[in-house]
């Protein structure tokens, strides 16, 4: 019996290419279902790609087999074939040759977000942070934007996908996998830890103070990777966190050190949760010092919100400034 989730998506009606990623065998497309706004991007699994074809993906309603695998809010997860039929049992045991993310009904904040475009790198001062990005970032966490990390925090969704879970609500954490990791190829593990606590927002908000909840978090990701995967070992786990995040709830991910996670394992983009500890230690003051206090440098999108609103117009005033001397 095909779902409602699976019809709405076979309605996916394309109309341009955002970005596209032969090496990663990746593809993000813009379009429609139902008149409103959709985001469809596409990429290869851990299972057999040999007959990856992104050709194909604009043609949705083609696909010979699809099955659901998750919903939370607006973002749909799915397992595809594009060759012969496929069971949604035959999908989920490896059948599948990639993975479809649907965002629906989009933003026009998601369109920006998966289109191909030019980097910058970026210098954000404490002062530059609290006048501006701080406001930007305060909007980000209103109007239901994360109602999806909320839902799993609540166990409304993706509850069956938990690998570990601490309920405190001061020092507790929930695991995931990536959608993308098949939970049996260790070299591709990707996990990422949501933390119970809902003050923390980014990298901006850590403390010198939460250093030891830091490390408790630290040994407990870690430990609860090797008792449920045993084939892996501590020392072949790395943790990062990301600046800027693309959501602002707190957490963490811990993938393997053979995954290739492209640009969002980059320098300018991922902070090793060990260097973010050990940084945090050192540095002078009480306990209420931390990174809202320091200079922070990194790489942006030209169509991100942030270098549009607050870092382009930073860097022309400059120039004008520069000029007028």
């Amino acid at each position: 019996m095909t779902r409602p989730e699976e019809e709405t998506l076979r309605r996916f009606q394309f109309q341009s290419l955002l970005n596209q990623d032969t090496g990663r065998k990746s593809v993000s497309l813009v379009g429609s279902i139902d008149s409103q706004l959709a985001i469809l991007i596409a990429e290869k699994t851990a299972f057999n790609v040999a007959d990856f074809n992104l050709a194909k993906f604009p043609h949705t309603s083609k696909l010979p087999a699809l099955s659901l695998m998750e919903r939370n809010d607006i973002y749909h997860w799915f397992l595809a074939s594009q060759s012969s039929p496929t069971t949604p049992d035959e999908l989920a045991q490896g059948g599948a040759d990639v993975k479809i993310t649907l965002i629906y009904p989009a933003t026009e904040t998601h369109v920006r977000k998966y289109s191909q475009q030019n980097m910058r790198m970026v210098t954000e001062t404490p002062e530059i942070y609290r006048e501006s990005v701080m406001p930007y970032v305060q909007g980000k966490r209103i109007g239901g934007r994360l109602n999806w990390v909320y839902n799993i925090l609540e166990h409304k969704a993706e509850s069956e996908r938990i690998i570990v879970e601490d309920t405190d609500e001061k020092s507790g954490f929930i695991l995931l996998p990536d959608l993308k990791w098949d939970r049996k190829t260790m070299a591709s593990m990707y996990t990422m830890a949501l933390v119970q606590r809902r003050d923390i927002t980014s990298l901006r908000d850590l403390k010198k103070k939460d250093v030891p909840w830091l490390k408790t978090l630290q040994k407990s990701i870690v430990e609860g990777i090797c008792h449920t995967y045993p084939e892996i070992e501590e020392d072949q786990i790395k943790l990062y966190i990301h600046y800027q995040p693309s959501y602002y709830h707190f957490h963490i991910h811990a993938v393997s050190i053979a995954h290739d996670g492209g640009s969002g394992q980059a320098s300018g983009k991922a902070l090793l949760l060990g260097n973010v500890i050990s940084q945090l230690e050192s540095m002078s003051g009480d306990g209420d010092a931390g990174f809202a206090d320091i200079e922070l440098t990194y790489f942006l999108g030209e169509e991100s919100e942030l270098w549009q609103g607050v870092f382009e117009k930073l860097r022309l005033q400059r120039k004008k400034n520069e000029s007028s001397k």
